[in-house]
């Protein structure tokens, strides 16, 4: 791939997402389209070019099918980034590319949608969903018939046993380990090395082994 069109911007997600690109893709060109007034971020720019625009500078009618990614790894960032620009400019979920890294396990039967990143070293089983536009961080692993739903973020590290389903929207932080048969709803927080054995609901920031609801997720 010549060109990857990256919407969104934060100082840590582009250049996880320029050099997994390049080294999955082969891309040698990088616009990002800036929906908020941030300074550029400083790159060294040996084996890639990229460029930094402002929505009024960007021709939206250049966007081809797959050609897109997201700047930010933050999962409901990433739905407010998706329902800016597919309102104001039409840019649907066909538009998104995948970038799966291949150190990554990606079992045959695993199902992977539109939008996904998929760092180093993480495994991912038998007859698992991943919806749109969800991250999977360094070294996590999804167990078999797991659903993880659109804007799902596992964080590195993180432990998701089989038949777990995982709301929109919902952050699992680095080093939880969650259950089999588990059930987490949607826009919910999971804090880092929580032992989740009883099903989370929806819009809650839960912790602790045994994890526990502690209040609402106000994000």
């Amino acid at each position: 791939m010549e060109q990857l069109i990256i919407l969104g911007h934060s100082n840590g997600g582009i250049p996880i997402l320029i050099d997994q690109a390049i080294e999955v893709l082969g891309v040698e060109k990088f616009i990002v389209i800036k929906n908020l007034d941030l300074p550029d971020i400083e790159l060294e720019k040996s084996e890639f070019s990229i460029s930094f625009l402002s929505e009024k500078d960007f021709d939206f009618s250049k966007i081809g099918s797959r050609s897109v990614q997201f700047g930010v790894h933050n999962c409901p960032a990433k739905k407010i980034l998706f329902d800016h620009f597919n309102s104001k400019y039409g840019i649907d979920k066909s538009s998104y590319i995948s970038l799966i890294h291949p150190t990554s396990y990606m079992a045959q039967s695993a199902k992977v949608g539109t939008g996904a990143f998929v760092e180093p070293l993480t495994v991912i089983s038998s007859l698992v969903q991943l919806k749109f536009g969800v991250t999977i961080k360094r070294s996590a692993s999804i167990g078999h018939h797991s659903i993880l739903h659109d804007f799902v973020c596992i964080n590195p590290g993180a432990v998701v046993s089989g038949f777990v389903e995982v709301g929109e929207g919902t952050v699992i932080g680095s080093g939880a380990v969650i259950s089999n048969n588990i059930k987490i709803g949607s826009g919910s927080l999971i804090g880092a090395g929580s032992v989740v054995t009883k099903d989370i609901p929806d819009g809650v920031i839960a912790f602790g082994n045994p994890c526990k609801v502690v209040r609402e997720n106000q994000n």
